[in-house]
Parts: C-alpha cells; sequence; structure tokens
C-alpha cells in the first residue's frame, strides 16, 4: 500500500510539473531518471531535484514532442539507450562516452569537483594535506583500500585514470538496483568499507535525510582542486537521439539563462558559504563553454569497476 501511494504521488507531481502541450502526432521523447538524489528525487512530496527541475524546463521548452519518463538504474543504462529510442538523461558528465550507445549535448551545467565522502574515524586515519586535501593517487599507492562504487558510476576522466592505474590496492564494492545513492552512503555510515567518490552536494542532501549522516564528512581531492566538471544532456545514438540533440542544443542557450534554471542550480549545487566564489566561476564557464557546441572527444572510457590492472 505504502508502496503504491508513494508511485501514485510521484505520478500525480510529475502531472503537475510538467504541463506541455503537444498534438497527437508528435514524436515521443523518453527521459530516464533513477533514484540518486539530489539530481533526481524520487519519494519527494513533489520536491525536485537538480535534474527534475532541469528535465521539467527542457520539456516546456521542446514542444514538438511528448514526454515520457522512466526510471531505470544508472547499472541499466546502457542496456536503455535504444529500446526507449529517443532516450535522454540529463545529468552525465560531458566527457568521454563510456560507449557508443548514446551523444551528448553541448556542455549545460557546472559541477564543483568530486571528493571523497568517509566515517570521521576513517578520515582520522588519512595523511591530509595542508589545506585539508587528500592526495589520492599517493594513499592509493601506500595502502589497500576498501571503496563504495555505484554500478556503472564514472567520475571525471582525471580521477578514471587514476583508479585505473591504482586499481589493483582497490578493493571495489558494487551496488545496483534502486535507492543506489542513499543505500551505498547508508552501508558506508555502518563501516563496510572506507569511502566513497561523490560530489559534495550529494552528501548535504544525504545529511538532510539520513540517520547516520553526522558519521561521514567530505574531503577535497588534491589532484582536481580548482577544477570543475561539465555536465551534458545524453541521448540514444541514433537518427531521433541525433534530433533530440539538435533541438536540446537549440534550447539550452537560453535555458542556462531563464530563473528556473539558475534557481535550481542555485538549490542543489552552490556550497554553503561559497556562493560569491560559485557565482563567479559559473558565470567564466559559461562565457567560455556553456551555449557553445563543443563536442567530447570520441575515444571510449569504461567505467572503473570493470578494470583490472
Amino acid at each position: 500500500m505504502r508502496k503504491s501511494y508513494r508511485k501514485l504521488l510521484l505520478m500525480l507531481c510529475v502531472a503537475f510539473a510538467t504541463p506541455v502541450s503537444y498534438s497527437k502526432e508528435s514524436p515521443t521523447l523518453h527521459w530516464v531518471k533513477n533514484d540518486a538524489p539530489p539530481f533526481y528525487i524520487v519519494d519527494n512530496d513533489c520536491q525536485q531535484g537538480f535534474g527534475d527541475q532541469v528535465q521539467t524546463v527542457l520539456e516546456k521548452r521542446l514542444k514538438n514532442y511528448r514526454h515520457s519518463t522512466l526510471f531505470v538504474p544508472l547499472s541499466r543504462l546502457e542496456h536503455t539507450w535504444q529500446e526507449y529510442n529517443p532516450l535522454c538523461f540529463v545529468t552525465m558528465i560531458h566527457e568521454k562516452p563510456v560507449n557508443n550507445e548514446y551523444l551528448l549535448s553541448m556542455p549545460n551545467a557546472m559541477y564543483l569537483p568530486h571528493g571523497i565522502i568517509t566515517t570521521n574515524r576513517y578520515a582520522d586515519t588519512l595523511p591530509l594535506q595542508a589545506d585539508g586535501t587528500l592526495a589520492l593517487e599517493e594513499l592509493l599507492e601506500h595502502r589497500k583500500v576498501s571503496m563504495g562504487h555505484i554500478a556503472g558510476r564514472t567520475y571525471s576522466e582525471k580521477l578514471d585514470s587514476i583508479l585505473r592505474r591504482q586499481r589493483k590496492n582497490i578493493e571495489i564494492n558494487s551496488r545496483a538496483g534502486a535507492t543506489e545513492t542513499q543505500g551505498i552512503l547508508t552501508m558506508l555510515s555502518l563501516g563496510r568499507f572506507d569511502f566513497v567518490i561523490e560530489y559534495e552536494f550529494v552528501l548535504n542532501h544525504y545529511v538532510d535525510s539520513a540517520d547516520y549522516a553526522d558519521q561521514l564528512r567530505f574531503i577535497p581531492i588534491s589532484e582536481t582542486r580548482g577544477d570543475f566538471i561539465l555536465g551534458a544532456v545524453g541521448c540514444s545514438n541514433s537518427e531521433a537521439g541525433q534530433l533530440a540533440i539538435k533541438h536540446i542544443n537549440e534550447a539550452l542557450p537560453e535555458l542556462v539563462q531563464s530563473r528556473a534554471y539558475r534557481r535550481a542550480v542555485a538549490n542543489w549545487l552552490v556550497p554553503v558559504g561559497d556562493e560569491v566564489h560559485y557565482w563567479n566561476r559559473f558565470d567564466k564557464v559559461l562565457e567560455d563553454y556553456l551555449g557553445h557546441p563543443v563536442k567530447p572527444k570520441t575515444t571510449l572510457r569504461q567505467p572503473i569497476a570493470d578494470q583490472q590492472n
């Protein structure tokens, strides 16, 4: 009964959040979400995460499509791109693709870099730098660690390369299925592994919703300190997907300047107490990257959990 109520509530939230008109002849554009707050908030009482809000704004601008939303674990996404062609996913990283199943839009978001989230107890054993960051590669060269990982997840190209080089010293504990993000942070809180690699705003959301959150700490990674990560929309690598990307690229320059988009960024991506730095950096990135058809490199990369040295 409780699950049925949540599904009904979610359907109502989506229905009232995205009032889009279209003709009966309009093609259907399928969107995928996963249970990864604060990107997507499934058990939400009508609260929308960052990806939810950006998708809503895009749907309103893409009036030549019908819109349908699917809920798919990240580990299944690779097998879903062509099954629901064209399928689009709002919160991709604008870097080398993991496979040939999808295409990327121009950059449309800026995330501050990943760090590690770990328990307070484990954090006290780490050799932190004077600025409070962790040299990840140096740690992995000298210590065997266990790491929580959401199946199918990749990080920035720089971090993926470090993890591949040091793979022999990492025991990876993968999690797939529903409630991936909350589940893996709860496992971390219970001491099932040493750390996860994640964005700080993911921990900030978890702190507000979980029982064990005060046991966790975010530590910046020195190799990526000062970097940023570009986000993009991914769509099926097909003729229909290429057309969807074309329409999305046409909509993005206006979208990223809109009040709705800026509000979504402010709600989820801006660090508390660091707002001025973030927005100054964001506006510079917007000028240099967003709204321009920058293409990612075409060389494929693989999820780190599939790599063995």
